[in-house]
């Protein structure tokens, strides 16, 4: 079992992780859009996805989550590394 701790608006969280029990997901997760962000390169050809760090810990997305890339603009934003779904209004 490995420890997890990430620092999140002054909250330390620990969390357990059991890395033979990844859950594995069959779906894409559909995330609210106010919740995610799309950073597109120039010419539109790559794009990188980025979640809300709270929301995607709370839903279990911790271990598709690279804490180290955050949004330039906003830092409670980090990059997902699957594909997402992003929903609601723009």
């Amino acid at each position: 079992m490995e420890i997890i701790s990430y620092i999140s608006n002054q909250i330390n969280i620990n969390m357990f992780q059991d890395e033979e029990e990844e859950v594995k997901r069959i779906k894409t997760p559909n995330v609210p859009f106010h919740l995610s962000k799309k950073l597109s390169s120039i010419e539109g050809t790559d794009t990188i996805y980025f979640i809300d760090k709270t929301w995607g810990l709370n839903n279990g997305l911790q271990t598709k989550m690279n804490f180290t890339s955050v949004f330039p603009t906003d830092e409670d934003f980090c990059e997902i590394t699957i594909p997402i779904l992003r929903i609601g209004e723009e």
